[in-house]
């Protein structure tokens, strides 16, 4: 599987319920139909977290963080050529502004590296 991500910060003004609404009942919806070959597409919304060690209330640099997933790397690079076509750039880009702040949006593919854990916590070891 090749895998994406765009981490996204909302428009000023949009809280973050109006950017899930939106981003789960019409720019998901406008994605599937739109970008072909995909094979997964997952939202991840991030909501602050703080205690002693970790700022309270500190604001996050994006609000949601989003994966599409695709069969290889060709089928990755042929929904992005498809998106970059006028037509589908400007539908993309008109729902996207609704509630999106589009200078904040960073994409990326990744490289995943996994570590697999075994720890015994009785003898308080990893093997």
């Amino acid at each position: 599987m090749f895998k994406a991500i765009a981490m996204i910060k909302r428009k000023p003004g949009t809280t973050m319920e109006q950017l899930i609404d939106h981003y789960e009942s019409k720019h998901a919806v406008l994605a599937m139909e739109r970008v072909p070959n995909l094979k997964k597409y997952v939202r991840h919304y991030l909501h602050p977290y703080g205690n002693n060690v970790y700022g309270k209330d500190q604001e996050a640099p994006y609000d949601v963080i989003t994966e599409i997933w695709f069969d290889d790397r060709e089928d990755f690079e042929k929904a992005m050529a498809y998106l970059t076509e006028p037509e589908t750039a400007a539908i993309i880009g008109e729902d996207e502004e609704r509630v999106f702040d589009r200078s904040s949006i960073r994409f990326m593919t990744l490289e995943d590296h996994e570590t697999e854990i075994n720890y015994d916590f009785q003898n308080k070891r990893y093997f």
